[in-house]
Protein backbone atom coordinates (compact mmCIF):
# COMPACT_ATOMS: atom_id res chain seq x y z
CA UNK A 1 0.00 0.00 0.00
CA UNK A 2 1.38 3.15 -0.78
CA UNK A 3 1.64 6.11 1.67
CA UNK A 4 0.02 9.57 0.56
CA UNK A 5 2.79 11.80 0.02
CA UNK A 6 3.70 13.89 3.01
CA UNK A 7 3.34 17.73 3.36
CA UNK A 8 5.88 20.46 2.64
CA UNK A 9 6.29 20.96 6.13
CA UNK A 10 7.10 17.51 7.16
CA UNK A 11 9.24 17.31 4.06
CA UNK A 12 11.11 20.48 5.91
CA UNK A 13 11.73 18.32 9.17
CA UNK A 14 12.52 15.44 7.74
CA UNK A 15 15.47 17.41 5.45
CA UNK A 16 16.48 19.03 8.57
CA UNK A 17 16.92 15.81 10.34
CA UNK A 18 19.87 15.07 8.02
CA UNK A 19 20.80 18.90 7.83
CA UNK A 20 21.20 18.81 11.56
CA UNK A 21 23.43 16.05 11.25
CA UNK A 22 26.04 17.82 8.79
CA UNK A 23 26.03 21.23 11.18
CA UNK A 24 26.96 18.56 14.28
CA UNK A 25 29.58 16.90 11.97
CA UNK A 26 30.86 20.32 11.06
CA UNK A 27 31.39 21.55 14.34
CA UNK A 28 30.07 24.16 16.71
CA UNK A 29 30.58 26.86 18.63
CA UNK A 30 31.32 26.27 22.41
CA UNK A 31 28.50 25.13 24.90
CA UNK A 32 27.56 28.12 26.84
CA UNK A 33 24.66 27.85 28.10
CA UNK A 34 24.88 24.81 30.71
CA UNK A 35 24.42 26.08 34.21
CA UNK A 36 26.80 24.25 36.19
CA UNK A 37 28.31 24.97 39.76
CA UNK A 38 32.17 25.65 40.66
CA UNK A 39 33.02 21.85 40.11
CA UNK A 40 31.83 18.15 40.58
CA UNK A 41 29.82 15.93 38.06
CA UNK A 42 27.89 19.15 36.40
CA UNK A 43 30.90 21.25 36.16
CA UNK A 44 32.99 17.81 34.14
CA UNK A 45 30.18 17.41 31.61
CA UNK A 46 30.05 21.34 30.92
CA UNK A 47 34.40 21.06 30.08
CA UNK A 48 33.76 17.47 28.51
CA UNK A 49 30.79 19.10 25.83
CA UNK A 50 32.98 22.50 25.47
CA UNK A 51 36.10 20.83 24.48
CA UNK A 52 33.93 17.74 22.00
CA UNK A 53 31.90 20.60 20.58
CA UNK A 54 34.84 22.93 19.96
CA UNK A 55 36.66 20.35 18.29
CA UNK A 56 35.94 20.42 14.40
CA UNK A 57 35.86 16.98 12.36
CA UNK A 58 37.66 17.14 9.01
CA UNK A 59 36.19 13.83 7.94
CA UNK A 60 34.18 10.82 8.81
CA UNK A 61 32.05 8.41 7.80
CA UNK A 62 27.95 8.95 9.19
CA UNK A 63 25.37 7.03 9.51
CA UNK A 64 21.81 8.31 10.48
CA UNK A 65 18.88 7.12 11.63
CA UNK A 66 15.85 9.17 11.92
CA UNK A 67 11.97 8.14 12.52
CA UNK A 68 8.99 10.88 12.73
CA UNK A 69 5.37 9.76 14.45
CA UNK A 70 2.76 11.93 14.02
CA UNK A 71 -0.58 11.14 15.91
CA UNK A 72 -3.72 12.45 14.21
CA UNK A 73 -2.34 14.06 11.10
CA UNK A 74 -4.51 12.01 7.79
CA UNK A 75 -1.55 10.12 5.47
CA UNK A 76 0.51 10.01 9.03
CA UNK A 77 -0.95 6.30 10.33
CA UNK A 78 2.72 4.59 10.01
CA UNK A 79 5.61 6.48 11.57
CA UNK A 80 8.28 7.98 8.74
CA UNK A 81 11.78 7.03 8.93
CA UNK A 82 14.79 8.16 7.01
CA UNK A 83 18.35 6.60 7.18
CA UNK A 84 21.04 7.88 5.85
CA UNK A 85 25.27 6.83 5.36
CA UNK A 86 28.34 7.41 3.63
CA UNK A 87 31.53 9.31 3.86
CA UNK A 88 31.66 13.15 5.13
CA UNK A 89 34.22 15.64 4.16
CA UNK A 90 34.03 18.88 5.89
CA UNK A 91 34.29 21.82 3.03
CA UNK A 92 36.66 24.77 2.80
CA UNK A 93 34.23 27.47 2.51
CA UNK A 94 32.49 24.89 0.11
CA UNK A 95 29.50 22.81 1.00
CA UNK A 96 30.90 19.79 2.39
CA UNK A 97 31.82 16.52 -0.04
CA UNK A 98 28.91 13.83 0.68
CA UNK A 99 28.35 10.21 -0.79
CA UNK A 100 25.08 9.44 1.28
CA UNK A 101 22.71 6.91 0.42
CA UNK A 102 19.31 7.80 1.62
CA UNK A 103 16.25 5.00 2.51
CA UNK A 104 12.97 7.19 2.93
CA UNK A 105 9.72 5.51 3.77
CA UNK A 106 7.04 4.64 5.97
CA UNK A 107 7.54 1.75 8.80
CA UNK A 108 4.92 -1.16 8.06
CA UNK A 109 3.71 -0.23 4.19
CA UNK A 110 6.40 -2.16 2.88
CA UNK A 111 7.14 1.05 0.43
CA UNK A 112 10.74 3.37 0.30
CA UNK A 113 12.29 5.25 -1.53
CA UNK A 114 16.37 4.74 -2.29
CA UNK A 115 18.29 7.41 -3.55
CA UNK A 116 21.42 9.57 -2.42
CA UNK A 117 23.56 12.68 -2.87
CA UNK A 118 26.99 13.12 -3.26
CA UNK A 119 28.90 16.52 -3.41
CA UNK A 120 32.58 17.11 -4.19
CA UNK A 121 32.22 20.71 -2.77
CA UNK A 122 31.76 22.29 -6.23
CA UNK A 123 29.64 19.61 -8.11
CA UNK A 124 26.16 18.24 -6.34
CA UNK A 125 24.31 15.19 -7.96
CA UNK A 126 21.34 13.12 -7.13
CA UNK A 127 21.33 9.58 -7.39
CA UNK A 128 17.80 7.85 -8.67
CA UNK A 129 17.44 4.57 -10.08
CA UNK A 130 20.95 3.67 -9.76
CA UNK A 131 22.05 6.69 -12.10
CA UNK A 132 23.45 10.18 -11.40
CA UNK A 133 21.94 13.52 -12.30
CA UNK A 134 24.01 16.52 -11.91
CA UNK A 135 22.66 19.87 -10.50
CA UNK A 136 23.91 23.37 -12.19
CA UNK A 137 27.13 24.17 -11.28
CA UNK A 138 25.86 27.55 -11.45
CA UNK A 139 23.92 26.80 -8.37
CA UNK A 140 26.34 24.79 -6.84
CA UNK A 141 28.47 27.73 -7.24
CA UNK A 142 25.98 30.30 -6.10
CA UNK A 143 25.65 28.51 -2.69
CA UNK A 144 29.05 28.85 -1.93
CA UNK A 145 29.00 31.90 -2.05
CA UNK A 146 26.55 32.45 0.06
CA UNK A 147 27.84 30.15 2.24
CA UNK A 148 31.05 31.92 1.81
CA UNK A 149 29.08 35.70 3.11
CA UNK A 150 27.14 34.15 5.92
CA UNK A 151 29.82 32.63 8.01
CA UNK A 152 31.84 35.43 9.13
CA UNK A 153 31.54 33.19 12.56
CA UNK A 154 32.72 30.23 13.57
CA UNK A 155 29.38 28.03 13.48
CA UNK A 156 27.78 24.56 11.88
CA UNK A 157 26.78 24.62 9.09
CA UNK A 158 24.09 26.64 7.50
CA UNK A 159 24.43 28.36 10.61
CA UNK A 160 22.91 25.66 13.30
CA UNK A 161 24.50 26.15 16.45
CA UNK A 162 23.62 22.90 18.87
CA UNK A 163 25.68 24.76 21.84
CA UNK A 164 23.07 26.97 22.22
CA UNK A 165 20.40 24.44 22.56
CA UNK A 166 22.14 23.20 26.09
CA UNK A 167 20.43 23.84 28.87
CA UNK A 168 21.91 21.30 31.47
CA UNK A 169 24.55 18.24 31.63
CA UNK A 170 25.32 15.28 33.37
CA UNK A 171 27.64 12.63 33.00
CA UNK A 172 26.18 9.11 32.77
CA UNK A 173 28.40 5.88 32.47
CA UNK A 174 31.59 5.56 30.08
CA UNK A 175 30.12 2.84 26.78
CA UNK A 176 31.43 1.91 23.73
CA UNK A 177 30.27 3.11 20.36
CA UNK A 178 31.40 1.69 16.99
CA UNK A 179 34.31 0.11 19.04
CA UNK A 180 35.86 3.33 20.65
CA UNK A 181 35.56 4.14 24.42
CA UNK A 182 33.34 7.05 25.34
CA UNK A 183 32.25 9.26 27.91
CA UNK A 184 28.01 9.42 27.79
CA UNK A 185 26.39 13.03 28.68
CA UNK A 186 23.45 13.54 28.71
CA UNK A 187 21.83 16.79 27.44
CA UNK A 188 18.75 18.61 28.44
CA UNK A 189 17.58 20.93 25.46
CA UNK A 190 16.26 24.56 25.36
CA UNK A 191 13.25 23.49 23.41
CA UNK A 192 12.50 27.03 22.59
CA UNK A 193 15.97 28.02 21.49
CA UNK A 194 16.14 24.47 19.05
CA UNK A 195 12.51 25.45 17.61
CA UNK A 196 13.93 28.64 16.60
CA UNK A 197 16.57 27.39 15.18
CA UNK A 198 15.32 24.72 13.32
CA UNK A 199 12.00 27.24 12.40
CA UNK A 200 15.15 29.61 10.38
CA UNK A 201 16.55 26.31 8.92
CA UNK A 202 13.13 25.07 7.40
CA UNK A 203 12.93 28.41 5.69
CA UNK A 204 16.27 28.10 3.93
CA UNK A 205 15.73 24.55 3.08
CA UNK A 206 12.26 25.74 1.61
CA UNK A 207 14.32 28.65 -0.53
CA UNK A 208 16.74 26.28 -1.90
CA UNK A 209 14.10 23.35 -2.99
CA UNK A 210 12.18 26.10 -5.01
CA UNK A 211 9.31 27.07 -2.37
CA UNK A 212 7.13 29.71 -3.98
CA UNK A 213 7.17 31.29 -0.60
CA UNK A 214 9.14 30.67 2.69
CA UNK A 215 7.41 29.46 5.92
CA UNK A 216 6.56 32.53 7.85
CA UNK A 217 8.53 32.74 11.32
CA UNK A 218 6.10 31.61 14.30
CA UNK A 219 5.41 34.61 16.77
CA UNK A 220 6.73 34.46 20.73
CA UNK A 221 3.89 33.41 21.83
CA UNK A 222 3.73 30.31 19.26
CA UNK A 223 7.46 29.34 20.47
CA UNK A 224 5.69 29.33 23.55
CA UNK A 225 3.12 27.35 22.99
CA UNK A 226 5.07 24.59 21.14
CA UNK A 227 7.81 24.42 23.33
CA UNK A 228 5.58 24.19 25.85
CA UNK A 229 3.96 20.88 25.13
CA UNK A 230 7.36 19.03 24.35
CA UNK A 231 7.98 17.10 27.17
CA UNK A 232 11.40 15.56 28.51
CA UNK A 233 13.38 16.62 25.75
CA UNK A 234 17.16 15.20 26.01
CA UNK A 235 20.10 14.52 23.86
CA UNK A 236 22.39 11.90 24.69
CA UNK A 237 26.22 12.66 23.10
CA UNK A 238 29.09 9.83 23.23
CA UNK A 239 32.35 11.41 23.03
CA UNK A 240 35.35 9.56 22.58
CA UNK A 241 37.94 9.31 25.69
CA UNK A 242 41.66 9.00 23.13
CA UNK A 243 40.43 12.02 20.25
CA UNK A 244 37.70 13.60 22.03
CA UNK A 245 35.41 14.45 19.77
CA UNK A 246 31.53 13.71 19.18
CA UNK A 247 31.37 9.31 18.13
CA UNK A 248 27.60 9.57 18.34
CA UNK A 249 24.45 12.20 19.37
CA UNK A 250 21.42 10.77 19.53
CA UNK A 251 17.87 12.41 20.87
CA UNK A 252 14.24 11.89 21.61
CA UNK A 253 11.77 14.54 21.51
CA UNK A 254 7.84 14.04 22.65
CA UNK A 255 5.05 15.89 21.59
CA UNK A 256 1.61 16.02 22.98
CA UNK A 257 -0.62 18.77 22.27
CA UNK A 258 -3.57 19.24 24.66
CA UNK A 259 -7.41 19.27 23.31
CA UNK A 260 -7.80 22.92 23.25
CA UNK A 261 -4.70 23.56 20.75
CA UNK A 262 -5.13 20.19 18.39
CA UNK A 263 -7.76 21.98 16.19
CA UNK A 264 -5.21 24.43 15.48
CA UNK A 265 -2.38 21.93 14.55
CA UNK A 266 -5.18 20.06 11.94
CA UNK A 267 -5.74 17.23 14.64
CA UNK A 268 -2.25 16.40 15.79
CA UNK A 269 -2.73 14.51 19.25
CA UNK A 270 1.11 14.00 19.93
CA UNK A 271 3.85 12.17 18.35
CA UNK A 272 7.88 12.13 18.64
CA UNK A 273 11.12 12.62 16.65
CA UNK A 274 13.51 10.49 17.85
CA UNK A 275 17.33 10.29 15.49
CA UNK A 276 20.64 8.82 16.20
CA UNK A 277 24.42 9.86 14.33
CA UNK A 278 27.04 7.41 14.41
CA UNK A 279 30.53 9.00 13.18
CA UNK A 280 33.12 6.40 12.46
CA UNK A 281 36.99 6.73 11.22
CA UNK A 282 36.81 10.29 12.56
CA UNK A 283 39.67 12.35 10.80
CA UNK A 284 40.52 9.44 8.65
CA UNK A 285 41.12 9.67 4.55
CA UNK A 286 37.56 9.85 3.14
CA UNK A 287 37.41 10.29 -0.61
CA UNK A 288 34.68 11.49 -2.53
CA UNK A 289 34.88 11.80 -6.38
CA UNK A 290 32.85 13.00 -9.27
CA UNK A 291 30.75 10.05 -10.55
CA UNK A 292 31.91 8.43 -13.79
CA UNK A 293 28.75 8.98 -15.68
CA UNK A 294 25.90 11.34 -15.36
CA UNK A 295 23.47 13.45 -16.80
CA UNK A 296 21.92 16.91 -16.51
CA UNK A 297 19.12 16.95 -13.84
CA UNK A 298 16.98 18.77 -16.02
CA UNK A 299 16.65 14.61 -17.65
CA UNK A 300 15.31 13.61 -13.98
CA UNK A 301 13.05 16.52 -14.34
CA UNK A 302 11.12 15.67 -17.03
CA UNK A 303 10.85 12.29 -16.29
CA UNK A 304 9.71 12.96 -12.68
CA UNK A 305 8.79 16.55 -12.59
CA UNK A 306 7.67 17.47 -9.05
CA UNK A 307 7.50 14.27 -7.95
CA UNK A 308 7.87 13.39 -4.78
CA UNK A 309 10.59 11.37 -4.51
CA UNK A 310 12.90 14.15 -6.33
CA UNK A 311 11.41 17.05 -3.75
CA UNK A 312 12.23 15.05 -0.62
CA UNK A 313 15.89 15.58 -1.20
CA UNK A 314 16.23 18.59 -3.14
CA UNK A 315 16.53 21.00 -0.15
CA UNK A 316 19.80 18.86 1.18
CA UNK A 317 22.17 19.65 -1.24
CA UNK A 318 22.11 23.77 -0.76
CA UNK A 319 21.44 25.85 -3.41
CA UNK A 320 19.26 22.75 -5.45
CA UNK A 321 15.78 23.40 -7.11
CA UNK A 322 12.70 21.51 -7.58
CA UNK A 323 12.32 20.49 -10.62
CA UNK A 324 9.20 22.18 -12.92
CA UNK A 325 6.48 19.89 -14.58
CA UNK A 326 6.85 20.88 -18.05
CA UNK A 327 2.80 21.31 -19.69
CA UNK A 328 0.87 18.45 -20.25
CA UNK A 329 3.82 16.44 -18.90
CA UNK A 330 1.74 15.27 -15.46
CA UNK A 331 -0.07 12.52 -16.31
CA UNK A 332 3.06 11.11 -18.67
CA UNK A 333 5.48 11.50 -15.21
CA UNK A 334 3.03 9.97 -13.06
CA UNK A 335 2.44 7.02 -15.37
CA UNK A 336 5.85 6.88 -16.04
CA UNK A 337 6.58 6.60 -11.32
CA UNK A 338 3.36 4.22 -11.21
CA UNK A 339 5.55 1.48 -13.37
CA UNK A 340 8.46 2.43 -11.89
CA UNK A 341 6.96 1.67 -8.52
CA UNK A 342 5.56 -1.46 -9.23
CA UNK A 343 8.77 -2.59 -10.20
CA UNK A 344 10.84 -2.07 -7.56
CA UNK A 345 8.10 -3.52 -5.41
CA UNK A 346 8.05 -6.71 -7.02
CA UNK A 347 12.49 -6.61 -6.95
CA UNK A 348 14.10 -8.04 -4.29
CA UNK A 349 15.87 -4.85 -1.80
CA UNK A 350 18.71 -7.74 -2.24
CA UNK A 351 18.81 -7.53 -6.58
CA UNK A 352 20.49 -4.13 -6.77
CA UNK A 353 20.77 -4.66 -10.48
CA UNK A 354 17.33 -5.90 -11.17
CA UNK A 355 16.42 -2.21 -9.40
CA UNK A 356 19.08 -0.33 -11.09
CA UNK A 357 16.82 -2.04 -14.06
CA UNK A 358 13.71 -0.48 -12.79
CA UNK A 359 14.69 2.68 -13.76
CA UNK A 360 14.07 2.18 -17.43
CA UNK A 361 10.34 2.84 -17.22
CA UNK A 362 11.06 6.39 -16.35
CA UNK A 363 12.46 6.89 -19.77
Amino acid sequence: MMCPPPTKSIIRRRAAVVLLAVAVVGGAAPVSGCKSGPGGEQADATDLLTRALDKPIRSADVTLDGELKIDGLQGFDKPVRIQASGPYVAGKQTIPKLDMDVKLGALGQGQSVQTGLRTTGDRAFLKFGGEFYEQPKADVSRANRELVQSEGRRMGLLGLDPASWVRDAKMEKEEKVAGADTEHVVVEVDVRQLLKDLNALARKVANAAGAATAPRPPTETQLDRVAETVKNPTFDIYVGKDDGVVHRMSGNVALSVPKSERSRVDGITGGSLRFSMVLTNANGDQKVEVPARSRPISELSKKLGGAVALGRLAGVIPGMTRPQVGPGGARERDQAMQRYKACVDRTSPSDSAGRAACANELR
